[in-house]
Parts: C-alpha cells; sequence; structure tokens
C-alpha cells in the first residue's frame, strides 16, 4: 500500500524521525517541519494509508483524524513536541479502525 503523499507524488517525511530528534525551535528545520505540518498531502495524516477517504484537498472525511490533524499542526507550530508524540500515535490507531472499518 502507499500513503497518501506517496500517491500525489511527495516524498515522505518521518514525523516519528523528526519528533525523536527535534532540531531547535524556530530553526531552518523546525520552520520546514511547520510548513509540512500544515498541508493535509505531507502532515503526519498524509503519511497514511492512501484508501483513507479524503477530500479534494485530501482533509481526511473522518472528522477524528481531521481534529487530530489540526492538533497536530498546532503542536508543531507551538513546539509542542511531547504532545506532537501522542497525537501521531492517535492518528495512527485512529486511521488504523478507518481502514478497518472499510474492509468490512
Amino acid at each position: 500500500m502507499k500513503t497518501y503523499t506517496e500517491k500525489q507524488g511527495q516524498e515522505s517525511f518521518d514525523w516519528n524521525k523528526f519528533l525523536e530528534n527535534p532540531p531547535e525551535k524556530g530553526s531552518e528545520e523546525h520552520l520546514k517541519a511547520v510548513i509540512l505540518s500544515a498541508e493535509w498531502v505531507t502532515c503526519a495524516c498524509g503519511n497514511l494509508c492512501d484508501i483513507i477517504p479524503r477530500s479534494k484537498v485530501g482533509t481526511p472525511m473522518d472528522d477524528e483524524l481531521e481534529i487530530l490533524g489540526l492538533n497536530f499542526n498546532d503542536e508543531i507550530i507551538h513546539y509542542k513536541l511531547e504532545d506532537a508524540k501522542d497525537t501521531i500515535f492517535e492518528i495512527e490507531k485512529r486511521s488504523s479502525e478507518v481502514i478497518a472499518g472499510l474492509r468490512k
């Protein structure tokens, strides 16, 4: 399976790696992550399986995933990286539930 990011022809960003070894707040690397986290294709939700239903701009159709993605972006912007780690876990958990529901 491909990620949504790959399906859109873009390179995946390893958010877990970023959060394990974060750059300095306000650095060029942090600002790049802020930009990536703001786009549905490259945010943590973009790294999910491409079969998850999405809008034309890539927003997950699942309300819970959408909210988690917005929270993740806010946490990256405000450098709340421990919260972002928790949110990625919740995004991955919810995406598994959505995919399981699609396969029924």
